[in-house]
């Protein structure tokens, strides 16, 4: 740590990511397989992703890899159905819920896995804490062993759920991310946290604008909704996470001279759209900062092309988020008004 320097400790969890990424990878063909075992001789009827904040985004990626991999029904749970409106989920057997808390402590995702679980469906948790409510209301647990993580914006424990969250769908069938593919992928994170790339410079210019829009498709939208939330908690900036394809119509009216946007694009079959983003930004007076794998890319990272680049995109959004943080003098450690767990009802 720099004495004097803010964000010391977020800056410290981003840079412990490839160890905890090594860790679940080796762990990663045993996930699959604990995760599919609540099934025995069979699939699922469908998968339900339950979540709240930064876990809500790696729940989207979980989501994409279990309908890309195998076809199955999926969706998104919407907790206050249950919590504030008082629909019980009473058509949910057969299917696997997973459910995701980094601290596994929060009251909402604990009281719906119990319900889901009492409705007939195989919980999943994928948590922090073995030893959390989250963990003892589910079939099975999935601990990240991520560590102590101290600075609110949570890092590793996102990149640990998304590589988690993987796991689980590469056990529902074939066509998912590999045991070879998951163990390049902290290598491939240490790569992108010792190349910065042209950070400086797009902190400077998001840190001088009101609002700016976070844009991804496919593998990246989840990364672009987590760069969007790193960078309202650590700087208090109007970011707002968006689809390529919901950009488009309509949201694109947004930007403009005093309001950037960040365009996260891969190497993956949804990437082109949010390239070509770049021309119609640059009619409308809108600066842009491309991060990616295209060979004009302002910062860049390795193409890997499948799904895991959503975590190579997320720690590009969080170094984002830093720099803009430091270049406004605000400590993202301990971002006003926010606590490390939001106990939600």
């Amino acid at each position: 740590m720099i004495p004097g320097q803010t964000g010391n400790w977020m800056e410290a969890e981003m840079h412990q990511q490839p160890e905890v990424l090594a860790a679940l990878a080796e762990r990663f063909a045993a996930i699959g397989k604990l995760a599919t075992a609540v099934f025995p001789g069979s699939l699922p009827t469908g998968v339900a992703f339950l979540a709240r904040g930064s876990s809500d985004h790696a729940a989207l990626l979980g989501r994409y890899a279990v309908e890309l991999n195998t076809g199955l029904p999926t969706c998104m749970v919407a907790p206050s159905l249950t919590t504030a409106y008082g629909r019980n989920p009473d058509r949910f057997r057969g299917w696997l819920l997973v459910a995701l808390s980094q601290s596994g402590r929060t009251p909402e995702i604990v009281d719906l896995a119990q319900r889901y679980a009492a409705a007939g469906a195989k919980v999943v948790a994928i948590t922090n804490d073995a030893e959390s409510a989250l963990a003892d209301a589910a079939h099975l647990a999935v601990p990240l062993h991520a560590g102590l993580e101290q600075a609110v914006p949570a890092t590793k424990t996102v990149t640990g759920q998304m590589l988690a969250v993987l796991a689980v769908a590469s056990g529902l069938g074939p066509g998912g991310l590999t045991q070879r593919q998951a163990a390049e992928l902290p290598e491939a994170v240490a790569r992108v946290l010792a190349a910065a790339g042209r950070l400086e410079d797009a902190a400077r210019v998001l840190a001088g604008c009101d609002r700016l829009a976070v844009v991804g498709r496919g593998a990246c939208y989840p990364a672009a909704l987590e760069t969007a939330l790193k960078l309202q908690e650590t700087t208090g900036l109007m970011a707002h996470g968006f689809s390529t394809a919901d950009f488009r119509h309509g949201p694109i009216a947004v930007t403009g001279p005093n309001a950037p946007a960040v365009l996260l694009a891969g190497s993956g079959p949804a990437d082109d759209d949010t390239r070509a983003l770049r021309a119609d930004l640059s009619q409308r007076g809108a600066e842009t900062c491309l991060l990616g794998t295209a060979p004009e890319a302002d910062v860049p990272w390795p193409p890997l092309g499948h799904l895991g680049e959503a975590l190579l995109a997320t720690v590009r959004g969080q170094q984002l988020a830093l720099a803009t943080a430091r270049a406004l003098h605000i400590d993202p450690d301990r971002p006003t008004g926010l606590n490390k767990v939001t106990l939600t009802h």
